[in-house]
């Protein structure tokens, strides 16, 4: 907006239109507009590559008409003729303040970027330094402020317009308040206070907004933005290590948009002390390969080629290590041994797909991928990696699609067993009522027959005694189904003298003392069966 300062235009006294037509009926806003003050002169912008090109601005006389009509700025004023037609008037004030005052910033940042840049401090801390002026110029202004006397007195005056602007039936319906008599002409806005504005929460926000923001190159193309490295044992947050840096720097040395300075000048961004003071020697005109020769020099690996070509070669599948993630880790040693010189460039692809083979453990996906056959043909990184994911994936639907399978015939298992176990509790109330019957059966059975035999052995020995005399019998007579059937026979082994197995199967070590005390018991029940069968012969 150039021209408003060459034409001396006075902003707070003047208001800018839109949406003119170049036609006569654009004399209706300019009409309305006179009826809250007296215009001084009117200027169109003729500047085709201006955003407001063909904008209108209406400077007053007084100051006194903006300020009548700024609490209902900005507003449409449609046109008397055709509805459709709708005029915008803003305040210049606001639009000079946005576009300008946009533009004055971004500059300010850029010569705050180039002083941090030529110093050597960082850009944060720049930052700090200027918020601390911005804190002292604040309160020079507070206490240069006075205070006013009437703070308790409120004007009267309504913002309102001539009572011959109300009764034009053309006129637009300003967008107030609920309660536009209670806006005042008069009405102070709240003013942050000092505390406000120099507090440590919004300094904070202010540097995080400003560090953060994306940046722009001069085609409005977003460019990639370099994490801070600082080469500080242990590594703060949010810093990154040197690996991790470089990779990124690596990254940004392949962007064609960038030009060799803006390359430089990121770098130099991104490092912060003590690595800053490690490059400080080679000065702003060195190239970006001294720097990073020198920052290889001070905080890359020791290693030299060889040895990380060796370590890329013991790098192995970790126990639950998915092999997508392996790949990556090892794409970053092989990263590693290549920049240092021990890996060809060429051989970059062969080696990987080598080592992956050889230290992948889940064979299963080496033969479904069939890398063997890809030798001639050698995929690259980024097509390895796409093929293990959609593998990896592939076999983690499948899985999961089995345990939802499986967990279906778990329980179908398990109301079938649920209903096998309710029938056999069935059967088994069922069986033990049953058997309830039978045992009561059977005691009826005993007792009846211990009755039978009772009654038996009372008229027993009332026919002995009629027929043989009482010497006849020395020793009781047993029942015959008391007695032995047959001789006794060795229950017991002869080794250890424990029952129940013989001396074939016998494991326990040999007692002759026990062998000895059940042959004795042996020979003595074999005594008495021989003299009861022996009497019994006799009397037959």
């Amino acid at each position: 907006m150039d021209f408003i300062a060459k034409l001396g235009i006075k902003i707070p006294n003047a208001v800018i239109v839109s949406g003119l037509t170049g036609s006569e009926k654009d004399d209706d806003v300019f009409d309305y507009l006179r009826q809250c003050g007296t215009i001084s002169r009117t200027l169109t912008v003729d500047d085709s590559s201006s955003e407001f090109y063909q904008n209108c601005v209406v400077e007053f006389s007084s100051d006194l008409a903006v300020q009548e009509l700024t609490p209902a700025l900005p507003y449409l004023y449609p046109s008397a003729e055709n509805p459709d037609v709708k005029y915008c008037v803003r305040a210049l004030t606001d639009v000079y303040t946005k576009t300008v005052g946009g533009s004055v910033t971004d500059t300010y940042l850029t010569e705050l970027k180039t002083l941090a840049k030529l110093s050597g401090k960082d850009f944060e801390e720049v930052l700090r330094e200027v918020m601390s002026k911005f804190e002292e110029s604040m309160g020079s202004v507070e206490a240069a402020a006075s205070p006013c006397p009437n703070n308790d007195t409120e004007p009267t005056q309504s913002v309102g317009f001539p009572p011959h602007h109300i009764d034009n039936p053309h006129s637009p319906k300003l967008v107030q308040s609920p309660n536009p008599s209670s806006l005042k002409l008069n009405q102070k806005p709240h003013i942050l206070s000092q505390t406000d504005l120099v507090s440590p929460e919004v300094q904070r926000i202010v540097v995080e907004h400003v560090v953060k923001t994306t940046e722009k190159t001069s085609n409005g193309h977003s460019t990639l933005r370099l994490r801070a490295f600082s080469g500080r044992n242990p590594r703060p947050y949010p810093e990154v290590d040197y690996e991790t840096w470089r990779s990124h720097v690596d990254l940004m040395m392949g962007d064609t948009s960038l030009s060799n300075l803006e390359k430089t000048r990121k770098i130099l961004e991104s490092l912060l002390t003590p690595a800053s003071d490690v490059i400080r020697p080679l000065g702003p005109d060195a190239s970006v390969d001294d720097y990073l020769r020198l920052l290889e020099s001070a905080f890359g690996t020791v290693e030299d080629g060889e040895e990380l070509l060796v370590r890329f070669m013991n790098t192995l599948q970790d126990p639950g290590e998915k092999p997508s993630a392996y790949l990556q880790r090892l794409q970053v040693a092989l990263s590693l041994a290549v920049r240092r010189g021990g890996v060809d460039p060429r051989e970059r692809d062969r080696q990987l797909l080598k080592q992956f083979q050889r230290g992948c453990w889940d064979d299963n996906l080496l033969t479904e991928l069939q890398l063997e056959l890809k030798k001639n043909n050698l995929p690259t990184f980024a097509e390895l990696l796409l093929l293990l994911r959609i593998a990896e994936n592939r076999q983690e639907v499948k899985s999961t699609r089995m345990r939802k399978h499986f967990s279906a015939t778990k329980q179908k298992a398990a109301s079938h067993e649920q209903t096998v176990t309710e029938t056999k509790m069935d059967f088994s109330e069922t069986t033990s009522n049953t058997l309830s019957d039978l045992k009561k059966q059977v005691a009826d059975l005993k007792s009846q027959l211990a009755a039978v035999m009772k009654q038996k052995k009372q008229t027993v020995p009332k026919k002995n005694q009629t027929t043989k005399p009482d010497h006849a019998n020395p020793e009781p007579n047993l029942p015959s189904h008391s007695r032995p059937s047959s001789r006794p026979k060795p229950w017991y082994c002869f080794r250890c003298g424990e029952d129940g197995h013989i001396v074939a199967n016998c494991e326990s070590e040999p007692n002759p003392a026990l062998v000895e005390a059940k042959r004795k018991e042996l020979k003595a029940k074999r005594q008495i069966w021989d003299r009861q069968h022996n009497g019994s012969a006799s009397l037959n």
